[in-house]
Protein backbone atom coordinates (compact mmCIF):
# COMPACT_ATOMS: atom_id res chain seq x y z
CA UNK A 1 0.00 0.00 0.00
CA UNK A 2 1.30 3.45 -0.88
CA UNK A 3 1.86 5.75 2.02
CA UNK A 4 -0.66 8.54 2.14
CA UNK A 5 -3.34 6.53 0.27
CA UNK A 6 -6.61 7.53 1.89
CA UNK A 7 -8.79 4.97 0.11
CA UNK A 8 -11.28 3.34 2.54
CA UNK A 9 -10.28 0.02 3.88
CA UNK A 10 -12.42 -2.90 2.81
CA UNK A 11 -14.09 -4.93 5.54
CA UNK A 12 -12.73 -8.30 6.19
CA UNK A 13 -14.58 -11.14 4.47
CA UNK A 14 -17.58 -12.52 6.47
CA UNK A 15 -18.10 -9.38 8.55
CA UNK A 16 -20.77 -6.65 7.97
CA UNK A 17 -19.80 -3.08 8.28
CA UNK A 18 -21.73 -1.27 11.06
CA UNK A 19 -23.98 1.51 9.78
CA UNK A 20 -23.16 4.82 11.30
CA UNK A 21 -26.15 6.49 12.98
CA UNK A 22 -26.84 10.03 11.93
CA UNK A 23 -27.23 12.55 14.75
CA UNK A 24 -30.84 13.36 13.84
CA UNK A 25 -32.04 9.77 13.76
CA UNK A 26 -33.69 8.09 16.75
CA UNK A 27 -32.80 4.56 17.64
CA UNK A 28 -35.45 2.08 16.54
CA UNK A 29 -36.98 -0.28 19.02
CA UNK A 30 -36.87 -3.87 18.00
CA UNK A 31 -40.25 -5.15 16.66
CA UNK A 32 -41.87 -7.76 18.81
CA UNK A 33 -43.19 -11.00 17.36
CA UNK A 34 -46.81 -10.64 16.20
CA UNK A 35 -46.57 -6.84 16.14
CA UNK A 36 -47.91 -6.64 12.57
CA UNK A 37 -50.20 -3.58 12.85
CA UNK A 38 -50.08 -0.24 14.66
CA UNK A 39 -51.43 -0.38 18.16
CA UNK A 40 -55.10 0.83 18.40
CA UNK A 41 -56.19 2.00 21.86
CA UNK A 42 -59.14 0.03 23.23
CA UNK A 43 -62.06 1.75 24.99
CA UNK A 44 -61.70 1.65 28.70
CA UNK A 45 -63.94 -0.42 30.94
CA UNK A 46 -65.32 2.80 32.47
CA UNK A 47 -66.52 4.10 29.07
CA UNK A 48 -68.23 0.79 28.25
CA UNK A 49 -69.90 0.81 31.64
CA UNK A 50 -71.09 4.38 31.03
CA UNK A 51 -72.65 3.43 27.67
CA UNK A 52 -74.42 0.47 29.26
CA UNK A 53 -75.77 2.68 32.04
CA UNK A 54 -77.10 5.22 29.52
CA UNK A 55 -78.80 2.44 27.52
CA UNK A 56 -80.42 0.98 30.63
CA UNK A 57 -81.62 4.42 31.71
CA UNK A 58 -83.13 5.08 28.26
CA UNK A 59 -84.96 1.74 28.33
CA UNK A 60 -86.26 2.44 31.84
CA UNK A 61 -87.58 5.86 30.76
CA UNK A 62 -89.27 4.32 27.71
CA UNK A 63 -90.82 1.55 29.79
CA UNK A 64 -92.05 4.06 32.38
CA UNK A 65 -93.62 6.25 29.70
CA UNK A 66 -95.31 3.23 28.11
CA UNK A 67 -96.81 2.15 31.44
CA UNK A 68 -97.97 5.71 32.15
CA UNK A 69 -99.54 6.03 28.70
CA UNK A 70 -101.26 2.65 28.91
CA UNK A 71 -102.81 3.33 32.31
CA UNK A 72 -103.92 6.94 31.77
CA UNK A 73 -106.54 7.10 29.01
CA UNK A 74 -108.46 10.32 28.44
CA UNK A 75 -111.07 10.91 31.13
CA UNK A 76 -114.71 10.12 30.49
CA UNK A 77 -117.31 12.88 30.73
CA UNK A 78 -119.07 13.39 34.05
CA UNK A 79 -121.94 15.63 35.20
CA UNK A 80 -122.87 17.08 38.57
CA UNK A 81 -126.53 16.63 37.71
CA UNK A 82 -128.82 14.46 39.84
CA UNK A 83 -131.80 12.94 38.06
CA UNK A 84 -134.94 11.33 39.44
CA UNK A 85 -136.88 8.36 38.11
CA UNK A 86 -140.23 6.90 39.16
CA UNK A 87 -141.37 3.38 38.47
CA UNK A 88 -143.65 0.63 39.71
CA UNK A 89 -142.54 -2.43 41.65
CA UNK A 90 -142.65 -5.52 39.47
CA UNK A 91 -141.98 -3.61 36.23
CA UNK A 92 -138.38 -3.06 35.07
CA UNK A 93 -137.39 0.59 34.77
CA UNK A 94 -134.62 1.67 32.36
CA UNK A 95 -132.56 4.78 33.13
CA UNK A 96 -129.90 6.28 30.85
CA UNK A 97 -126.85 7.44 32.77
CA UNK A 98 -124.02 7.97 30.24
CA UNK A 99 -123.62 8.62 26.52
CA UNK A 100 -120.52 7.44 24.66
CA UNK A 101 -118.13 10.13 23.37
CA UNK A 102 -117.83 10.63 19.61
CA UNK A 103 -114.59 9.56 18.01
CA UNK A 104 -113.66 7.00 20.66
CA UNK A 105 -114.04 3.23 20.72
CA UNK A 106 -114.19 1.64 24.17
CA UNK A 107 -113.92 -2.09 24.79
CA UNK A 108 -115.90 -2.46 27.99
CA UNK A 109 -114.79 -4.90 30.66
CA UNK A 110 -117.75 -4.03 32.91
CA UNK A 111 -119.65 -1.29 34.69
CA UNK A 112 -119.48 -0.81 38.46
CA UNK A 113 -122.68 0.30 40.16
CA UNK A 114 -123.10 1.29 43.81
CA UNK A 115 -126.52 2.03 45.32
CA UNK A 116 -128.20 2.46 48.69
CA UNK A 117 -131.86 1.39 48.90
CA UNK A 118 -134.59 1.00 51.48
CA UNK A 119 -135.41 -2.53 50.29
CA UNK A 120 -133.99 -5.13 47.94
CA UNK A 121 -133.40 -3.81 44.44
CA UNK A 122 -131.69 -5.35 41.40
CA UNK A 123 -129.66 -3.06 39.16
CA UNK A 124 -128.18 -4.30 35.87
CA UNK A 125 -125.99 -2.12 33.59
CA UNK A 126 -126.67 -2.56 29.87
CA UNK A 127 -125.31 -1.12 26.65
CA UNK A 128 -127.89 0.61 24.47
CA UNK A 129 -126.63 0.41 20.89
CA UNK A 130 -127.25 3.36 18.61
CA UNK A 131 -129.57 5.10 21.01
CA UNK A 132 -130.03 6.98 24.25
CA UNK A 133 -132.61 6.57 27.00
CA UNK A 134 -133.98 9.00 29.56
CA UNK A 135 -136.36 7.07 31.83
CA UNK A 136 -138.60 4.44 30.26
CA UNK A 137 -140.14 1.00 30.63
CA UNK A 138 -139.82 0.36 26.86
CA UNK A 139 -136.16 0.78 25.87
CA UNK A 140 -136.68 -0.99 22.53
CA UNK A 141 -138.24 2.23 21.27
CA UNK A 142 -134.89 4.03 21.71
CA UNK A 143 -132.21 1.35 21.37
CA UNK A 144 -131.37 -0.76 18.34
CA UNK A 145 -130.26 -3.43 20.80
CA UNK A 146 -129.64 -3.90 24.53
CA UNK A 147 -126.65 -6.06 25.46
CA UNK A 148 -124.55 -6.92 28.48
CA UNK A 149 -121.72 -4.42 28.99
CA UNK A 150 -119.00 -6.96 29.72
CA UNK A 151 -116.90 -7.44 26.58
CA UNK A 152 -119.07 -5.08 24.53
CA UNK A 153 -117.72 -2.50 22.06
CA UNK A 154 -118.98 1.01 22.77
CA UNK A 155 -118.83 3.75 20.12
CA UNK A 156 -120.33 7.19 19.60
CA UNK A 157 -124.11 7.05 19.64
CA UNK A 158 -124.23 4.24 22.23
CA UNK A 159 -125.14 4.74 25.88
CA UNK A 160 -125.11 3.05 29.27
CA UNK A 161 -128.52 2.19 30.69
CA UNK A 162 -129.42 0.85 34.14
CA UNK A 163 -132.24 -1.65 34.42
CA UNK A 164 -133.79 -1.30 37.87
CA UNK A 165 -136.11 -3.94 39.32
CA UNK A 166 -137.83 -4.25 42.71
CA UNK A 167 -140.57 -6.54 44.02
CA UNK A 168 -141.87 -4.00 46.51
CA UNK A 169 -141.98 -0.27 47.08
CA UNK A 170 -138.40 1.00 47.31
CA UNK A 171 -136.41 4.21 47.27
CA UNK A 172 -132.80 4.07 46.16
CA UNK A 173 -129.88 6.40 45.51
CA UNK A 174 -127.57 5.20 42.76
CA UNK A 175 -124.10 6.74 42.69
CA UNK A 176 -122.19 7.67 39.54
CA UNK A 177 -121.20 4.56 37.61
CA UNK A 178 -117.61 3.62 36.76
CA UNK A 179 -116.64 2.08 33.43
CA UNK A 180 -113.83 -0.42 33.06
CA UNK A 181 -112.55 -0.34 29.50
CA UNK A 182 -109.66 -0.58 27.06
CA UNK A 183 -108.90 1.90 24.29
CA UNK A 184 -106.09 0.91 21.86
CA UNK A 185 -103.29 -0.07 24.30
CA UNK A 186 -104.68 2.08 27.13
CA UNK A 187 -106.98 0.77 29.83
CA UNK A 188 -108.52 1.87 33.09
CA UNK A 189 -111.62 2.24 35.24
CA UNK A 190 -113.10 5.73 35.36
CA UNK A 191 -116.27 7.44 36.64
CA UNK A 192 -118.74 8.51 33.98
CA UNK A 193 -122.14 10.13 33.64
CA UNK A 194 -124.53 11.65 36.15
CA UNK A 195 -123.52 12.21 39.75
CA UNK A 196 -126.59 10.49 41.21
CA UNK A 197 -129.87 8.88 40.27
CA UNK A 198 -132.72 8.85 42.80
CA UNK A 199 -135.17 6.08 42.03
CA UNK A 200 -138.61 5.60 43.57
CA UNK A 201 -140.30 2.27 42.89
CA UNK A 202 -143.94 2.63 43.95
CA UNK A 203 -146.12 -0.21 45.09
CA UNK A 204 -148.30 -1.85 42.43
CA UNK A 205 -151.84 -0.47 42.29
CA UNK A 206 -153.26 -3.97 42.78
CA UNK A 207 -151.11 -4.66 45.84
CA UNK A 208 -153.46 -4.99 48.75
Amino acid sequence: MTVGDDAPAKPAPGRRRARRQEPHEQPREPRQPGDLAPHVPRPSFASRRWRVAVSVLALAVLAGWTVWYATTPAELATSDRTITADGVAGTPLYIGVYGAPDGRTLRLSGVKVHATSSAEMRISPLLCRRGTVGVTTRPEQFCADLVDTEGARMVGGDSIVLRVEADQATIAVIDRVSLGYREDIRFGTQPAGYQQVIVTMNARPDAG
